[in-house]
């Protein structure tokens, strides 16, 4: 009977949270767009929902608004008649940073379920500071005329949803049915609620040259029940990840793949959103999350698309001219993935400062880390002839990939991996318990690299992990 009731109880409590009217925070500049902030949210109203207007004005403040300019600037301390007095470029940033404080204030209160707003190019700007600081998992919905542009600069690495209300204000006719069908989107992703009775969540890094090892640790780690997550190397999915694991949702990582890290140094569209606050690979590191670490994908970092027609116009085409970047083949350019990807080939100095990198956000890990070099290679675009096969993603006959560089040291390594060797048996901590340091005689293709891979990981999560383990294992380099 105890059991019935405690059902029924969570039943009722179900219910009540789905019959419950979302707070759904209306943002705007109200004291130039208050017109379609109220019609907002008046249709957020008409859906079920309770508005709150939040005020993020650039010009003046209004005595209507839930949430005042002036209770937004007080959250971080910004004084209000300096936003007044300052370029428009600079009143973005104080008033975004401040709405991002206040907001997260309130939605740690409880009061946030949604957020919704319509502005035309400031008006994004500014809103999207607010946006882009809620969770994932918040529903975050922005209307704006600017959506058929690039949105990369608003969206960062979260969760919201671009829509085009067609105009940047005004009600009419064809704005007012794009408000109700935003409005009451808002509102039914709020009452969606929270996601009960998940399995715990592990990452696994990837780009599609290392598919292979991602796909054997997913089928592993899927039949001993967790969820696995694919986090493709594009950009914003790794700050993602690294706000996942801060926020503990996501448990165990293994960040097999870290490419967004050169692609950021070589400013990249495929690097590291420039909106997001983070630093890459930190965040396991500093909670304690259990995680392996491998320079997957650094060899052949993504850039941008190359003009066919007017290939000079390419950042980076004279390295590969004076012979600083090494060319595919005879082209004089770098290998082209795809229409939109170019694979920059790294230089000697830059794989000494991704070492450096390494060393230092994993000097301090909290939890069970251990960084893994594979020796012959990082990623199918970087193995040597021999071992090239369709299945390992650079058929046989087609010579060495497009990346691999052998070692004088031993030919069947590659040059990188013994540039990365070297600096970081200098630099590792080795004092830190939780951080082991491992090499591998294997390519990151190979089945016995995932093997290692989950026969680590699973050690980590079931306590079993200890450092200096792993030395007997046929590949791992005592």
């Amino acid at each position: 009977r105890d059991r019935d009731a405690c059902e029924i109880t969570r039943h009722d409590q179900e219910v009540n949270d789905m019959d419950r009217k979302p707070n759904i925070y209306c943002i705007g500049m109200l004291d130039t767009k208050f017109e379609e902030i109220k019609f907002v949210a008046k249709c957020v109203k008409e859906a079920g929902g309770n508005h709150v207007f939040f005020n993020m004005a650039l010009g003046h403040d209004v005595d209507w608004a839930d949430v005042s300019l002036a209770e937004i600037l007080a959250s971080n301390g910004t004084d209000m008649k300096k936003v007044f007095a300052s370029p428009r470029s600079a009143a973005i940033e104080m008033v975004g940073k401040a709405g991002a404080v206040k907001i997260m204030q309130d939605y740690e209160a409880g009061k946030v379920d949604g957020a919704i707003s319509w502005a035309g190019s400031i008006g994004t700007s500014t809103v999207c500071y607010a946006l882009r600081a809620l969770p994932h998992g918040v529903p975050k919905i922005m209307m704006t005329d600017m959506a058929s542009s690039d949105v990369s600069m608003w969206l960062g690495n979260k969760d919201i949803y671009i829509m085009n209300p067609t105009a940047e204000q005004g009600i009419n006719v064809v704005t007012e049915k794009m408000c109700k069908n935003a409005a009451a989107a808002i509102v039914a992703m709020a009452k969606v609620g929270k996601v009960e009775g998940a399995k715990p969540l592990m990452a696994i890094t990837a780009y599609g040259t290392t598919t292979p090892p991602v796909n054997r640790c997913h089928k592993y780690f899927r039949a001993r029940g967790w969820d696995t997550m694919t986090i493709h190397q594009v950009g914003s999915s790794g700050a993602t990840m690294e706000d996942l694991i801060r926020s503990g949702d996501i448990k165990a990582v293994i960040d097999m793949t870290t490419g967004e890290i050169t692609n950021t140094l070589y400013n990249s569209v495929y690097g590291m959103p420039k909106t997001w606050v983070g630093k890459r690979a930190t965040a396991a590191a500093d909670t304690g999350t259990p995680q392996i670490m491998a320079p997957g994908g650094c060899d052949q970092s993504a850039y941008n698309a190359i003009d066919p027609d007017h290939p000079e116009s390419f950042p980076y085409y004279e390295d590969y001219q004076n012979g600083k970047r090494r060319p595919w083949k005879d082209t004089g350019l770098p290998y082209i993935h795809n229409a939109g990807v170019s694979i920059m080939f790294p230089t000697d100095d830059e794989i000494e400062w991704l070492g450096h990198y390494y060393c230092e956000v994993l000097k301090d890990t909290k939890g069970p880390t251990a960084f893994i070099i594979p020796m012959q290679g990082w990623s199918a675009y970087d193995q040597r002839e021999e071992i090239c096969t369709r299945d390992r993603g650079w058929s046989e006959g087609n010579g060495d990939a497009p990346q691999w560089q052998p070692s004088d040291e031993n030919p069947a390594w590659g040059r990188r991996s013994v540039i990365l060797r070297d600096v970081m048996e200098k630099e590792i901590n080795r004092d830190n318990p939780n951080l082991d340091f491992i090499l591998a005689d294997m390519h990151i293709i190979d089945v016995e690299w995932s093997d290692l891979c989950c026969r680590i990981m699973d050690d980590m999560i079931n306590g079993r992990w200890k450092k200096g383990m792993y030395r007997d294992i046929p590949g791992v380099i005592k």
